[in-house]
């Protein structure tokens, strides 16, 4: 981060543009304090979702918002549904 700036006080914009550019989580969290303990971790298969992040330019977010429209799922589930197609069609294969 700039010398002496509180990541705490930057805008949105300001935090993408350091990470955009490599910048590194643990300015971020040197100053954090544990939280309560929420017990055990729980088995992978235990969890019905896991949220990922995956980088897309921003000119597909809005078309993925568009295609959505009013639809529950929203935009993660236009991505959920290609995704499960995409895994359908190549069953079996090997990356």
């Amino acid at each position: 981060m700039s010398a002496g700036r509180d990541p705490r006080a930057m805008s949105r914009e300001e935090l993408v543009a350091y990470f955009d550019r490599g910048g590194d989580i643990s300015e971020l969290l040197r100053d954090a304090t544990r939280g309560p303990d929420l017990g055990p971790t729980p088995a992978p298969e235990s969890v019905p979702m896991v949220v990922t992040g995956v980088r897309l330019p921003s000119t597909i977010v809005r078309q993925l918002d568009e295609l959505a429209g009013n639809d529950k799922g929203g935009r993660s589930g236009l991505i959920r549904r290609a995704i499960d197609e995409y895994l359908a069609r190549h069953a079996g294969e090997a990356a």
